[in-house]
């Protein structure tokens, strides 16, 4: 929920388009080449996401900062991402447990 936690009044989006846009990702995680991964709120993680980045494959990343993005092509630095990207797979639900999940949030979010 990370970044959907906290909607309060005069948001950007409003809790029903919210609700919609969560639905919307629980619809396309039925499509066979979509694996949508959620970590629950409250999940006790060993690290924390420090900056978005993106893994593209073994050969590319990006890492986007508050003032750019940084490409990584360095196939050190690609383990490195992918290594923290594995970290979270571990923690996150995937399959009918995130439609479930996602369910839920997208259920909250039409209460509001």
């Amino acid at each position: 929920m990370g970044a959907l936690r906290g909607v309060r009044e005069g948001a950007l989006i409003p809790p029903p388009a919210l609700a919609v846009q969560i639905d919307r990702l629980s619809s396309l995680s039925h499509l066979p080449a979509v694996r949508i991964g959620v970590i629950p709120q409250g999940t006790p993680l060993t690290r924390g996401p420090m900056n978005t980045f993106t893994v593209y494959d073994d050969r590319l990343v990006t890492m986007e900062s508050l003032t750019g993005r940084i490409v990584f092509r360095d196939p050190r630095d690609v383990l490195h991402y992918r290594e923290i990207f594995a970290m979270f797979e571990d923690f996150a639900l995937f399959g009918e447990d995130s439609r479930t999940k996602l369910g839920e949030w997208a259920d909250r979010y039409r209460d509001l």
